[in-house]
């Protein structure tokens, strides 16, 4: 299984000019799945509000590369401004993120779906808004991330709420690693792979 890496590196070295719309259709469904499992990798730690430190340049990456399959290239500056226009649900997630991590095994279910819910809505609305020639109007964009975020954070919870393997597994290589049987790279595959079924 390649990692988000790999996969937007894939994508931001790729030449999409002449790609047909299954090509981009399939390189933006690559992008926004490694890259939601890697928001929701990186919200297993345990400590609360770095959440948003970690997600950020994940979704930012995430952007960049839809924006490269329909042929613009973006600096992080207009990517932020492209994600300020989600702004305070974006803030208030991650309010919410931060503060759900007090809550024994359910913060991890809630975070993770919610960090995965995140990024899948914000690969989405990015995907709609550059196939569109970027003149979406704001408030279709704000209305269209709202009701994928909350589609996909209840599909999420609940098939993380119904796996009770999934926090055996993460509590696992938490321990493995604390341990020093496993190291940063092997433990941050690793999660990707376990989250990769969620």
């Amino acid at each position: 299984m390649s990692t988000y890496t790999e996969i937007v590196d894939r994508i931001m070295r790729g030449d999409y000019e002449d790609a047909t719309a299954a090509e981009r259709d399939e390189a933006v469904r690559n992008v926004i799945q490694a890259c939601s499992i890697a928001a929701a990798a990186v919200t297993v730690q345990p400590i609360p509000f770095v959440d948003t430190a970690l997600i950020t340049p994940v979704q930012i990456v995430m952007v960049q590369a839809i924006a490269r399959i329909y042929g613009h290239q973006l600096d992080k500056k207009s990517v932020l401004e492209i994600l300020s226009t989600f702004g305070a649900s974006i803030v208030a997630q991650n309010v919410i993120m931060a503060a759900v991590k007090f809550i024994p095994f359910l913060g991890w279910v809630v975070t993770t779906s919610m960090a995965y819910a995140l990024t899948w809505a914000i690969g989405e609305v990015s995907d709609y808004y550059f196939r569109n020639g970027r003149g979406v109007p704001e408030e279709e964009l704000q209305s269209m991330f709202t009701r994928i975020y909350r589609e996909k954070h209840a599909e999420k919870k609940a098939s993380g709420s119904a796996d009770s393997t999934l926090k055996e597994k993460l509590e696992q290589l938490k321990e493995a690693f604390d341990a020093g049987l496993l190291d940063q790279a092997e433990f941050d595959r690793k999660k990707e792979e376990v989250l990769s079924n969620f």
